[in-house]
């Protein structure tokens, strides 16, 4: 994948935000340090959610000119994540409002999960429609303490914008938080793997069915190839 900037999009909880608890900018101060390009989005609502997708996007796009690694940075769980106003995304959810930039990036959409129970994200290339899978995906398998998150993020964008490979990067970043619960995913092979166990099931089912229908019917079949023999 090409480097290209970090697109930072944080949706805090409301308490979060009363108590001026918000990752997303911690990171972007630690970005900054490094000189590490980034574009900030602040969402309370599904509306601005998909506006920081649209035109702000649009716009972060035309002055960075590069390719934009996506950081969410928001609570969630195994289902999905939450928006500040209340409002939830399943996977299936942002998949969906994710696969116009997967599509146009043909594949080499790398997104950082900063969310517990980020890692399920992988969902998101467990389909079967033509659309572009993400390129990689890294989150945590469990909950996530945000100092954690932090740390660990911050190590990774360092390590991956002095050309580190993607996978040593979550390694480090695990040792760097004290959590070992890092993850990267593939979505090529993510998907590759759901469409086979899927066609996998249509043979099964297809399999049981005749059997079902052979077993239900056997006098009538049996009947009518004995009618045929002589």
């Amino acid at each position: 994948m090409t480097q290209g900037f970090v697109y930072v999009i944080e949706s805090p909880a409301d308490t979060d935000l009363l108590d001026g608890r918000t990752e997303g900018r911690s990171l972007c101060e630690a970005l900054r340090l490094a000189n590490i390009p980034h574009w900030y989005s602040l969402v309370t609502t599904a509306k601005t959610f998909e506006e920081s997708l649209g035109s702000r996007l649009s716009e972060a796009l035309s002055r960075r000119n590069q390719p934009p690694i996506l950081h969410l940075s928001m609570h969630g769980n195994n289902e999905g994540v939450a928006l500040t106003n209340g409002e939830f995304l399943t996977w299936e959810n942002l998949r969906k409002s994710l696969t116009p930039l997967t599509n146009i990036m043909a594949g080499g959409l790398l997104i950082c999960m900063s969310s517990c129970f980020g890692g399920a994200g992988c969902r998101m290339a467990m389909y079967e429609e033509k659309d572009y899978p993400f390129w990689a995906l890294v989150g945590n398998s469990q909950s996530a303490l945000w100092s954690d998150a932090a740390v660990a993020y911050i190590t990774f964008y360092h390590l991956f914008f002095k050309g580190i490979a993607v996978e040593q990067c979550v390694e480090r970043m695990r040792v760097a938080s004290g959590d070992n619960n890092f993850m990267v995913f593939s979505g090529q092979s993510l998907k590759a793997d759901w469409a086979s166990l899927m066609e996998k099931s249509r043979r099964d089912a297809l399999v049981q069915a005749v059997q079902n229908y052979s077993s239900s019917n056997t006098g009538t079949l049996g009947g009518l190839f004995g009618h045929q023999q002589g």
